[in-house]
């Protein structure tokens, strides 16, 4: 077998692709948008802008409603139903009442639960049906079952529990659980609240609220911001919190490459860099970083435009590419003032010299190879 000469075989791999785990720094100037089929420009980092990205159009409405679509007046039945828990207290205000050895005016008879039967049994009263009847109704039965026993009685029934009209929490917060419907009649913001709150900070959870066959979501931020979203339960209702936090990507020659999740609005470009651990000192070419980007672009398609007034927006995403040079002082402190944004892509290129060493050693392989003796030979 006739042997390759060191500089052919040397020769055949410059031919062929660098060995590298990702695109050198010249493969992004003839990046092309697949949409369009447009290139994409590269754009160096003091001409990108330094504003937060826009997540949503300034002027004109979301045709997503979130959970104000679910909007309803609350829960206003006070009927009594089985299991649920009242609390009673008498009062008498008479001298010379069934309280008048006494210092206290009040007597609280503690907690009841209406039974199987829809009754209770209350002290001095007896028993009584209560099924579907109100608080007040049942509060003027134990004034009249007083009455003898005291000169000027008053009784006041409270509805501490309604398990039969209860609410759902789970997902990411600190204590999931069923939670009663009271008089108060909660709101979505309420009932996070008595699960313990959100476990994410509220830029980085999204709620979503399920009503038999409806359902919404909407980030917990925009609940904070915007009334119409903190809408009243009803029963049954189910309330779940999500972790919703924005991520971005590390690529290439970082010293910690995966996905990393930030609060919205609060991380720069400089701490993304840190959050990655940095570029690897032998192995990156820190003039040639790159941030790539989906910027989304809103464009009003219905309404009364010149009103700033529009039901319906068209969304399309633009790609962008922002080169990082490392070795010029002046973005540095770029870095500190740009700010990252959901879905961000960073990619840190090898240094020419790591690809040749790379395609060397493959070089000393092919070599050592072919200097090898076939076997069997003599």
């Amino acid at each position: 077998m006739r042997k390759l000469a060191p500089f052919v075989v040397l020769a055949l791999l410059t031919a062929c692709a660098s060995p590298s785990d990702g695109p050198d720094a010249g493969a992004f100037y003839n990046t092309v948008d697949p949409n369009t089929k447009e290139r994409v420009p590269v754009t160096r980092l003091a001409d990108a802008p330094m504003a937060p990205p826009i997540t949503q159009p300034m002027s004109y409405a979301p045709t997503d409603l979130g959970l104000a679509g679910m909007r309803s007046g609350g829960y206003a039945d006070t009927r009594l139903r089985r299991g649920d828990v009242i609390e009673v207290t008498i009062l008498d205000t008479g001298e010379e009442g069934m309280f008048s050895s006494t210092q206290s005016k009040t007597l609280n008879l503690g907690k009841f639960t209406v039974d199987s039967a829809g009754t209770v049994t209350l002290p001095f009263v007896g028993r009584q049906r209560v099924l579907e009847s109100s608080p007040e109704a049942l509060q003027s039965r134990i004034v009249n079952g007083l009455k003898g026993s005291a000169v000027n009685p008053q009784a006041v029934v409270t509805v501490v529990d309604k398990p039969s009209t209860g609410f759902t929490v789970n997902g990411d917060v600190r204590t999931a659980g069923r939670f009663p419907l009271t008089a108060r009649k909660e709101r979505v913001l309420d009932a996070i609240a008595l699960a313990g709150g959100s476990a994410s900070a509220p830029g980085a959870a999204s709620v979503t609220l399920i009503r038999g066959s409806q359902r919404a979501t909407a980030p917990i931020e925009r609940l904070m911001n915007d009334t119409a979203q903190n809408v009243y339960l009803l029963p049954e209702d189910q309330i779940y919190v999500g972790k919703d936090a924005p991520t971005f990507t590390a690529f290439g020659a970082f010293k910690s490459v995966g996905e990393f999740e930030f609060e919205p609005g609060k991380l720069t470009l400089a701490q993304a860099f840190g959050r990655a651990g940095g570029l690897l000192d032998d192995r990156a070419n820190a003039r040639n970083v790159y941030l790539l980007r989906n910027e989304t672009v809103y464009k009003p398609v219905a309404g009364a435009v010149a009103q700033k007034v529009a039901t319906t927006y068209s969304v399309s995403n633009k790609p962008a590419v922002y080169r990082i040079d490392m070795k010029d002082i002046s973005n540095l402190a770029l870095m500190q003032r740009f700010q990252m944004a959901d879905g961000d892509m960073l990619y840190a290129t090898n240094a020419g010299m790591v690809d040749f060493a790379k395609l060397f050693t493959i070089y000393q392989k092919s070599v050592a190879t072919a200097a090898a003796p076939l076997p069997g030979a003599n």
